[in-house]
Parts: C-alpha cells; sequence; structure tokens
C-alpha cells in the first residue's frame, strides 16, 4: 500500500478506488474489504466509516466502551484511515455523501448541528455495541436499497431523509457514550473547569476578552466540538453560557471572600463597565450585588 494520502474529488472516483459501481454521483456505500491501495484518502465529501472489530486503541476507545463498532466522521476535505492494524484493510462501510445532495433539503439546514463530524477521530470516536450496530446496518441497508431504486426527481430528498435518520441515531449513541464515560469524563469536565476558572483568574479576560472552546482545546489535546458538547451534556449549558455562569461565580467569590467593589469586578472579569456587571449578576443570581453582600 502506498504510504500518500490521494485527494478524491468526486464520488465516483472513490468507488473507482475501491472497484465499486457508481449508483448515484452525489452518495455512495462502500464494502471496505475491498482493495485499496492507499492508507489515507482525502475526500471533498462527508464521511461515515464503520470499522468493525477495532483495537482497543481504534478512535479512541477505552476498556469500558462498547467494541462491536468504532464510528469515524469526517467533514469534506478531511482524511478518512481505510486501513487497521498491521495495514490491513478495516472490515466494515465507508458511507459518503457529496454537500451537493444536502441542497434544499431538511439535512442540509441541520447538518452543522452534528457537531461530530469535527470531533477528533483518533480520540472521539464512536464505540457502539452489537445491538446499535445492528440499527446503523439497517439504516445503511435502507440508503442502499433506496441507491438500487435509481435516481429520479425524490431521490436527493428520499436518500438525504434515510441519512439524517442514521445520524440522528448515532446522536442518541453518542449521548449513550456521554452516559457510560461519564466517571472518566469528570475528570476532564473539572479539567475543563479549572482551566476556564485559571483563565478568568490570571486576568486573560480582562486582556483577551472571553475565551472559546480553542483557548483549550490544544492544551487539553479535544477538539473544541467535542468540548462544546461536554460541556453541555455535564452542565446543561452551552459554552458561551456556562461561562457566563462560572464568571457570576468567581464574582461571588470576588464579593464575599476578597470584598471587591462591583468597579473592581467589573474591571477584573471584562464585563465592559459596572452596569453590565450588576444586569447580569441580577439575571443569574436574582438578586443584586448590594443584596448579595449582606
Amino acid at each position: 500500500m502506498g504510504n500518500h494520502c490521494k485527494d478524491i474529488n468526486t464520488v465516483c472516483n472513490c468507488n473507482k478506488l475501491f472497484n465499486e459501481k457508481t449508483l448515484h454521483p452525489l452518495v455512495s456505500i462502500i464494502n471496505l474489504s475491498g482493495k485499496c491501495e492507499d492508507k489515507e484518502i482525502k475526500l471533498n465529501t462527508y464521511s461515515v466509516l464503520i470499522q468493525e472489530h477495532p483495537q482497543l486503541r481504534s478512535g479512541g476507545r477505552k476498556p469500558y466502551d462498547f467494541n462491536a463498532a468504532t464510528i469515524f466522521f469526517r467533514s469534506p476535505d478531511k482524511r478518512i484511515n481505510i486501513v487497521g492494524e498491521n495495514d490491513c484493510l478495516q472490515s466494515g462501510k465507508l458511507l459518503i455523501f457529496d454537500t451537493d445532495l444536502l441542497c434544499g433539503t431538511n439535512l442540509g439546514k441541520q447538518i452543522k448541528n452534528y457537531t461530530f463530524f469535527k470531533y477528533k477521530p483518533e480520540s472521539e470516536s464512536l464505540h457502539v455495541s452489537a445491538a446499535e450496530l445492528k440499527t446503523i446496518y439497517n439504516c445503511i441497508d435502507n440508503i442502499n436499497r433506496e441507491l438500487q431504486w435509481g435516481i429520479d426527481k425524490f431521490s436527493s430528498t428520499i436518500i438525504s431523509n434515510k441519512i439524517e435518520l442514521l445520524l440522528n441515531y448515532c446522536c442518541r449513541f453518542y449521548e449513550r457514550q456521554f452516559i457510560t464515560r461519564h466517571d472518566a469524563s469528570d475528570g476532564t469536565y473539572d479539567t475543563i473547569h479549572h482551566e476556564i476558572d485559571d483563565y478568568m483568574l490570571n486576568g486573560k479576560i480582562h486582556k483577551m476578552g472571553m475565551p472559546c472552546t480553542c483557548c483549550f482545546s490544544r492544551r487539553l489535546n479535544l477538539s473544541s466540538a467535542y468540548i462544546n458538547d461536554l460541556i453541555k451534556y455535564e452542565s446543561g449549558k452551552d459554552f458561551a453560557s456556562y461561562l457566563q455562569i462560572r464568571r457570576i461565580e468567581i464574582a461571588k467569590q470576588m464579593i464575599v471572600a476578597n470584598k471587591k467593589s462591583d468597579a473592581y469586578i467589573a474591571l477584573a472579569l471584562g464585563f465592559g463597565g459596572v452596569a453590565n456587571f450588576t444586569k447580569l449578576f441580577m439575571q443569574i443570581t436574582g438578586m443584586t450585588t448590594e443584596e448579595y453582600r449582606k
């Protein structure tokens, strides 16, 4: 097998790479047990790669994760690994679909909400049970049956609906994985929590403004999308709302423990003025800063 990464521009070219027939120019399901000369390919399509019987470390799988299969999600222009351990082709399926397929469909409007397409494949992939894998393959089979039907004016809508169902099941299984990993995730969540607090307490928020997930992703070796989703699962809040709550919690500490004034806190925590600080404090706590001091 070659060591280079081949750029694949179209679904048709990807099919040729695996000696698969092209049933639709914008979507394909590829059996990975076929021949392929490349270890990595770079597709300009969305891709869902199902690797059956993965190795322990494949996709970041832990001993407490399910091991029937690991599913990797890649957005357009990202590399995907098509070989497993010892340079052997993976056993499983590869679903690819072009962005043009989504034009005018509900999936086209919702695709940005499937944040796992931005996860790191080496550490944040989805690990499924045998029952979950059966559901995934049922969805794949439904897509394949529609591909066999042929192309007409309904094809794009029906196929995209079936892909959307598959992705919704993947959302459900990722939610389950957050539950399965809850105890281990607690440590990661606590680390993110402390990183955010340190950012605020060390004056960075005053100098550099409110942080985004990218401020922490490299240091924690997590994708920004995964940090967002982990915080939402653990706290029930999106990242921006979570930051505001943490900022007010720190402000509370400054009021009670350090006896700091509203003006000091507003400057130190980057509120851009006392009025902004006291307004947000009231919104979150239900009381004024003076009431809280008493």
